[in-house]
């Protein structure tokens, strides 16, 4: 798995989602990255079957349930027995799993569009198939081009208007998954759910920052407001406009410094 530390500091582990990476992310700029070293050790991965991490077959390999262990070894690897766990929708959903499977190693949450879930998840799920069967009769270039201009669409009209670029940032990830296993990937995701709700007791005391946004159905608020409900000590921001998303590296930066690092 290709990993990337930086900082110093309690560790922030960090999950993109899926048909991303961490070029993605570092081209869309979302985040800050550069900056939030200053407020903790930042490591980021790039997932199983994403960037340069290895792709195994099967759809099994790309449930959450697997992504959320995978953080967890992650955080072995590097050295951070605590850490906050955090991530943007699938990477959200590998954090919370990560959480539920290790209550005791995560010190915070940081939950970034938050994706569909439970009944909500139904129709999601349809889809996702139909996307990763398209993906195996799809030349490779002509795929990067649907997907991410697809995924492009999917996005708050607000953001895509002030990011005219987006599509090209989006196509860093797509351009670097095996073809072969896209169908696994969206396989996975349409047997991917968070955890039952009553599982989220046990995660219920850690501080947690959840971030969304509007105008964007497959991450809806429906899904950040019901986790609001359910983790009593989180605090959510909702951006509605592309200032409010220039906001979103602070948040983080003031969230992660908040968490006392080891030995403090």
């Amino acid at each position: 798995m290709t990993i990337q530390a930086a900082g110093h500091g309690q560790p922030l582990l960090w999950a993109h989602g899926l048909l991303s990476s961490m070029g993605t992310e570092d081209a869309l700029g979302w985040f800050g990255w550069n900056a939030q070293a200053e407020a903790a050790r930042l490591i980021r991965y790039d997932a199983r079957g994403h960037g340069g991490s290895s792709a195994p077959r099967g759809a099994h390999h790309y449930q959450w349930s697997r992504l959320g262990a995978d953080m967890l070894c992650v955080a072995d690897a590097s050295g951070a027995p605590c850490f906050i766990a955090g991530g943007m929708s699938m990477g959200c959903a590998a954090a919370i799993h990560a959480a539920v499977q290790s209550p005791e190693r995560v010190k915070g949450l940081i939950l970034a569009l938050p994706p569909i879930i439970w009944e909500n998840r139904a129709a999601q799920r349809g889809l996702y198939k139909r996307i990763g069967e398209r993906g195996t009769q799809t030349d490779g270039r002509a795929l990067a081009k649907l997907m991410s201009r697809d995924l492009a669409r999917t996005l708050p009209h607000w953001l895509t208007d002030a990011s005219p670029g987006i599509a090209a940032s989006l196509a860093i990830g797509v351009r670097a998954l095996d073809r072969r296993i896209i169908p696994d990937l969206f396989h996975g995701a349409a047997m991917s759910d968070l955890p039952a709700r009553a599982h989220l007791q046990a995660i219920a005391h850690i501080p947690t920052l959840i971030l969304a946004w509007t105008g964007d159905t497959t991450h809806p608020l429906a899904s950040a407001h019901e986790l609001h409900e359910l983790l009593p000590n989180s605090t959510l921001h909702i951006a509605k406009s592309h200032e409010d998303l220039l906001q979103f590296p602070g948040h983080i930066r003031t969230f992660s410094a908040g968490i006392a690092a080891p030995g403090l």
